[in-house]
């Protein structure tokens, strides 16, 4: 017979290889949609890789908040400067990507 402390481990257990599993998918479909989105731009997507940045609260091109992970990258134009790139994710639809360089590119979904 299963305790309820033992119970408690399981669904704790249970909620972190969930939050585990999500991460990694949404990390995926940002990396991929940053790699679409360079390709298309005929940027470099330095290190092929994303860093989680934060989460935050962000508007929607439809005007409604959504909590969202914000993820941040490398790129560069003429392979030598290397730039700040960021792509905002709620759930798995990006919302927004937006590029520094000399004149801020921001581009809503």
């Amino acid at each position: 017979m299963l305790s309820l402390f033992d119970l408690i481990l399981i669904f704790l257990l249970i909620g972190v290889i969930y939050y585990w599993w999500r991460s990694s998918e949404q990390h995926a479909v940002a990396l991929s949609s940053a790699r679409k989105y360079c390709q298309q731009r005929d940027i470099q997507l330095l290190d092929d890789t994303l860093a989680f940045n934060k989460y935050a609260f962000t508007k929607a091109a439809n005007n409604r908040k959504y909590l969202s992970r914000i993820y941040v990258f490398d790129f560069c134009q003429d392979g030598q400067d290397r730039h700040k790139g960021e792509i905002v994710l709620s759930g798995y639809s990006v919302i927004r990507v937006m590029l520094e360089t000399e004149q801020l590119e921001i581009t809503q979904y």
